[in-house]
């Protein structure tokens, strides 16, 4: 699909990627109106009720697979929710979340990985729904590019108060924190004791978005989430994108399992191994020189 010349103006500057290269994120212009938002809102209400347009994906894993999530006191995590629902599809591979990943990451090519619908409740004292401190790296280990990066969407305005996404800035340039971290940790601060940061300062970011507007961070950027202190819950989903050069590796854990991710099941083999340019399951969303 070809940008026009109004999103064309949308796509992050020169000074923007110098700026992602050193802090590991971006906060994005207004991408989606507001119309858009409230489309997938709704869209987003009617997976959790059940209703499934049935998978986007001829892939032979994904007709069997059915749609889970994870509830941990009260947090949502919805993995390929957008397999199942053509709204959130068409949101998950707009042209403009890959042609600014393409700029960000100075790629000529990026492709989906997968997504996650997220759902933070209000804050109950007695059922904490942080977002541990992680690097999404942390559950990527059988992906070769540590160029990697991931959108994040929030479906209304998303300020300080209502548990945004953080970033520990310059956290990607750190030693390695892919073992140490934990998405699924309440405990942000025990968890922060833990940050090998080399000496650097630890500068935490919040993304205060507008409705329409987006977060990018790169897979080694340490983010999480406090408490959602509004009335509301805080809604989103995260876009998990690729770079041309990333592809199956074999990775063993300190205690010699082999990891494995679930693109590994529903993806296409090649030789035996899992194909990550899948173009059923990891299509190409933004190609250099192809409909820009």
């Amino acid at each position: 699909m070809k940008l026009t010349d109004l999103q064309l103006a949308l796509l992050p500057s020169d000074e923007d990627v110098e700026l992602y290269q050193k802090t590991g994120y971006y906060h994005s212009k207004t991408l989606f109106t507001e119309a858009e938002m409230r489309t997938v809102l709704e869209a987003s209400e009617r997976y959790y009720r059940g209703e499934i347009d049935g998978p986007s994906s001829t892939a032979e894993h994904l007709q069997k697979y059915k749609p889970t999530g994870e509830i941990r006191e009260g947090l949502r995590k919805n993995d390929f929710s957008s397999m199942y629902n053509l709204e959130l599809r068409r949101l998950v591979t707009h042209p403009l979340i890959g042609a600014i990943a393409a700029k960000l990451t100075r790629s000529p090519e990026i492709r989906l990985w997968h997504d996650q619908l997220l759902y933070k409740p209000p804050q109950d004292p007695n059922r904490p729904a942080n977002v541990g401190w992680h690097t999404d790296r942390g559950y990527w280990k059988t992906c070769s590019s540590p160029g990697m990066l991931t959108a994040w969407i929030p479906f209304h305005d998303c300020p300080v108060e209502m548990g945004t996404i953080t970033m520990i800035e310059g956290s990607h340039l750190w030693p390695d924190n892919t073992e140490n971290l934990n998405f699924f940790s309440n405990d942000l601060e025990g968890l922060e004791a833990g940050f090998m940061t080399g000496g650097n300062p630890v500068v935490k970011v919040p993304m205060n978005l507008l409705r329409g507007q987006v977060s990018f961070h790169n897979c080694l950027t340490i983010h999480g989430s406090g408490p959602n202190f509004s009335s509301d819950p805080r809604r989103s989903i995260a876009v998990h994108l690729q770079d041309k050069t990333n592809h199956w590796v074999e990775y063993h854990h300190s205690n010699g399992s082999l990891a494995a991710h679930d693109n590994d099941r529903l993806c296409r083999k090649i030789a035996g191994k899992p194909d990550y340019a899948d173009p059923d399951f990891c299509p190409i969303l933004y190609e250099e020189g192809v409909g820009s």
